[in-house]
């Protein structure tokens, strides 16, 4: 990522992101004919809807004050292999789509913050980096309760 990024800029590309995300649960939602699939894609739907939100009115002073906490990483979702989306997708595949996707998001603004010198800009991406490992920890935390633990 260049330097001449504004702040603005990349708080837009994080709401572009968030809401492309929206639409491909929602999207999901609706072409799965599992009632259990619905409902989580549904979950994660209104979740990007809400993030979308929050990355929208984000204050960018409060951003610079922002004190990062340790996010646990159960790693689930680096040993798994991404999988096309179907709209015949198990519950299972589903939950592991959501994790790759929600771990790229986490690297691409991981490696963002960590290509720019800019401290500001540096601070807000790594701030987006923690929301979307938060939902990482989310989603593989119902995936080890659901599916791994059911093994």
């Amino acid at each position: 990522m260049k330097d001449h990024r504004t702040l603005e800029e990349i708080i837009d590309f994080a709401v572009q992101r968030e809401d492309t995300a929206y639409r491909l649960y929602k999207s999901a939602a609706e072409k799965t004919t599992s009632i259990a699939a619905r409902k989580m894609f549904e979950e994660l739907a209104a979740e990007e809807a809400g993030h979308k939100e929050v990355f929208s009115r984000i204050d960018l002073a409060k951003s610079e004050q922002h004190r990062f906490r340790a996010i646990p990483d159960m790693k689930i979702a680096e040993y798994m292999t991404d999988i096309p989306f179907r709209p015949d997708m198990t519950y299972q595949e589903i939950l592991m789509f959501a994790m790759k996707a929600e771990e790229h998001a986490y690297q691409l603004y991981l490696a963002a913050a960590e290509a720019t010198d800019e401290p500001r800009l540096k601070k807000t991406l790594q701030l987006f980096a923690d929301v979307e490992k938060g939902h990482k920890l989310r989603i593989e935390a119902i995936y080890d309760e659901q599916v791994l633990r059911e093994m």
